[in-house]
């Protein structure tokens, strides 16, 4: 099997292929759109390199002017190879820039258990779409123009062709209590946005949401499923239904304008 970081480059790359602009540079490439320019993770440095030599007056100098051509709020740098690039991300530190790490985790062995009561959201209901907007307070996203602009990224870049599919669970009225999101890119599955309503927690909808994600990764013929998960996140969740840590990724943020929000 590749390469766990380079699939995630290719996964990332299909991803970022509908956006506004897509420029390759020698250490990655320079991402940028001016129809979400408070989401930080449609204008950001993509560093794919492995070279240590990388520094951040290279990088900026990509990245400060393509910001600046469509007002994006943020400059966002995710590295693919941290422990390489370490040099880079300690000059990212060293001038205030806000770290981040993700732990990449991909499923092994069989997929889990999947049953009742998730179902694919068909998302053609307006208060679906609303109640996915409620949700992105669960990731620290509050701002009434930042989640306008994740939901319309959402609709008009994602769930076309069915690129992106739903699922969740419903309460009692009807209300989706529980989400979660299955990209099927690149030869690849990634389990996304995964978040249950507080008032619906406890009772074991999050690790059914992932069951079912796996399953329908597998029916399309899915080798490699893999999910991003905070440090500090549910790491032991996602081990007791399969999932194993392959790589961690960086990611520094500082604020140029007003903050914005990430996807």
């Amino acid at each position: 099997m590749t390469d766990i970081v380079e699939d995630l480059v290719r996964f990332w790359d299909q991803m970022d292929s509908g956006l506004e602009h897509v420029t390759p540079t020698w250490w990655g490439a320079v991402i940028t759109d001016g129809r979400f320019p408070a989401v930080w993770d449609t204008n950001y440095a993509r560093v794919e390199t492995a070279d240590p030599a990388l520094s951040l007056a290279e990088v900026a100098a990509g990245l400060e002017p393509a910001l600046e051509a469509v007002g994006a709020a943020s400059f966002h740098v995710v590295l693919f190879r941290p422990r390489e690039t370490a040099a880079l991300l300690d000059e990212l530190i060293a001038r205030g820039d806000r770290p981040s790490w993700d732990i990449v985790m991909e499923h092994g062995g069989d997929p889990p258990p999947a049953d009742d009561p998730v179902e694919e959201l068909r998302m053609d209901r307006r208060d679906d779409w609303a109640r996915l907007g409620e949700s992105l307070a669960s990731f620290g996203v509050e701002q009434p123009a930042v989640v306008q602009q994740l939901l319309r990224l959402e609709r008009e870049v994602l769930d076309p062709g069915g690129t992106k599919r739903w699922f969740g669970v419903r309460g009692p009225g009807g209300q989706v209590v529980a989400f979660g999101a299955l990209l099927l890119l690149a030869g690849l599955g990634y389990v996304d946005h995964i978040v249950t309503f507080p008032e619906a927690r406890g009772r074991g909808y999050a690790r059914r949401i992932v069951a079912r994600l796996v399953h329908e990764a597998r029916a399309a013929g899915v080798e490699r499923i893999f999910l991003l998960v905070d440090p500090e996140g549910p790491v032991r969740l996602y081990e007791g239904l399969g999932f194993r840590e392959a790589t961690r990724i960086a990611a520094t943020r500082s604020t140029r304008q007003a903050d914005g929000g990430g996807r």
